[in-house]
């Protein structure tokens, strides 16, 4: 199915090409002239000294809706400026597909970005009282009252934690990417590569500790420490012992010192687990460790591609305890093929009675590359969104009865009924890597394959990404303009 678009000016597309797809999944867009079009669609825009006003239409066979409207420009000048006239854009926009379609479009309004939570932020730090917060939010963003709340509460929940004045400065969060995993799971677009017992890693690791003493020098040139460590991937735990325990002496040496508050594994794959390789890792100074069971199941579990089964979630988190692991976290999806809220309530349980400290809740994120995106399609409809919808409301409910609080949110693209991820903590839990990265208030080095920077100035808030290439053999081949440009980005915003 069609639509098609005209905007005046047409930089407008940039602005209300997500909404429109939220507003109509399965469509394609033209900014063409197309008499097959399904669905019509016209806004124009006109700004007249400190005024700026919206015409526009939809037709969709028989049904007509038109709507104008016009607002005052508060805002005089600068890039400031430039959002108001963006964000009003984005209203109007909002408001004649809501007109038209007769229902919601987006929980979150007008807000279709990955980090919801930092408009909360911007306006706590201007002295904005939760309550005015919460008034802008529906009145100026469009956002449900639900998702208001939610994001106001994992605000106020993670603001204590989040890096401020000298400290955004000295201290860093570095990432390690491990882009290797056992299998390829049905959902995933990562293009790391499949890694079996006995492939050799040596090229790939050469190349890590390489910029690891690159990154390393240039912190200890700058005078920053490093506050937290995450190890991700893939699945770092597809290393051997061995290889393990030579990355965890070359962080000790390089990264790690009393600055370092928290360390953590993403071992994801119960399959990677044995009893010896979590002792290794406790004893090397994780201090956090992710087993990650997606369902608990066993039906989804093979359809998606997983070589465990729930009996060997529940071994691994007991092997974690048994080597004294005191912060466990376990990452849940809502929206794989087929389940509904029986799965999702008989998978909720079972976790809870494995208690542990953090849970994240995924909703699905359909991605381009991935075998799902291939077979069923990204955008979710119908049926579908009330189940995804009354999956992650139950789980809300039974994981704050049991006393855990969301602490970090973010969005993605193409996700199962336009909702979000939501990290959930036991007090006293809270992950200080997640809060910081999620957040974007602290420079972030990421090493190793498919790892992503983030260069932070914390002066102004400007933000910097650069991206590591994803296959191990292209970050093997260019690790050392890899390293020049990190050093750079990080003198740069010394």
């Amino acid at each position: 199915m069609l639509i098609q678009t005209t905007f005046q000016p047409a930089e407008l597309y940039e602005a209300v090409h997500e909404l429109i797809r939220m507003a109509y999944p399965k469509h394609d867009l033209t900014r063409e002239e197309s008499p097959s079009a399904d669905v019509k669609l016209h806004i124009q825009r006109d700004i007249d000294g400190q005024q700026v006003f919206f015409n526009g239409w939809i037709i969709t066979g028989d049904q007509r809706t038109a709507r104008k409207e016009s607002y005052p420009l508060d805002v005089t000048e600068g890039d400031e400026r430039r959002r108001h006239i963006n964000r009003l854009t984005r209203r109007f926009a909002y408001d004649l597909l809501v007109e038209h379609t007769g229902h919601s479009i987006n929980s979150y309004g007008i807000l279709t970005g990955m980090r919801p939570v930092k408009l909360v932020h911007r306006m706590l730090e201007r002295g904005i009282s939760p309550i005015q917060i919460r008034e802008q939010l529906r009145n100026d963003f469009r956002m449900s009252p639900e998702k208001a709340d939610l994001i106001i509460e994992v605000a106020s929940n993670n603001y204590p934690f989040i890096v401020k004045g000298p400290q955004a400065y000295n201290t860093i969060g570095l990432y390690v990417g491990i882009p290797f995993c056992p299998t390829r799971c049905y959902y995933c677009s990562f293009p790391g590569a499949v890694y079996q017992p006995g492939d050799s890693l040596r090229s790939f690791l050469t190349a890590l500790v390489r910029e690891m003493e690159g990154i390393s020098q240039c912190l200890k040139e700058t005078g920053r420490t490093v506050q937290s460590i995450y190890i991700g991937g893939g699945t770092p735990t597809v290393l051997s012992e061995d290889e393990l325990d030579q990355l965890f002496n070359h962080l000790h040496r390089l990264f790690i010192s009393p600055a370092t508050l928290e360390i953590t594994v993403e071992a994801g794959r119960p399959d990677t687990l044995s009893p010896m390789k979590l002792r290794l890792l406790k004893d090397a100074g994780a201090s956090r460790i992710c087993i990650n069971p997606q369902t608990m199941n066993n039906e989804t579990l093979a359809k998606i591609g997983r070589a465990h089964d729930r009996e060997g979630v529940v071994r691994s988190v007991n092997w974690a305890r048994e080597a004294d692991f005191r912060q466990i976290n376990m990452d849940l999806i809502v929206g794989l093929p087929d389940e509904g809220r029986q799965d999702y309530q008989h998978t909720a349980e079972d976790i809870l009675k494995l208690a542990p400290e953090n849970i994240t809740v995924h909703t699905l994120a359909v991605k381009r590359g991935s075998r799902m995106a291939e077979q069923e399609g990204r955008e979710s409809v119908g049926e579908r969104i009330k189940t995804v919808q009354d999956g992650l409301a139950m789980m809300e409910t039974l994981f704050r009865e049991s006393s855990y609080k969301p602490y970090y949110l973010y969005r993605q693209k193409y996700m199962q009924a336009s909702m979000e991820n939501v990290g959930y903590s036991l007090p006293g839990h809270f992950c200080l890597y997640n809060i910081n990265m999620i957040e974007e208030k602290q420079t972030i080095i990421g090493i190793g394959g498919g790892a992503a920077s983030k260069f932070v100035n914390p002066s102004d808030g400007g933000l910097k990404s650069f991206y590591n290439p994803k296959n191990p053999v292209a970050y093997a081949e260019s690790v050392d303009r890899l390293i020049a440009a990190k050093v750079d980005n990080l003198k740069t915003v010394h």
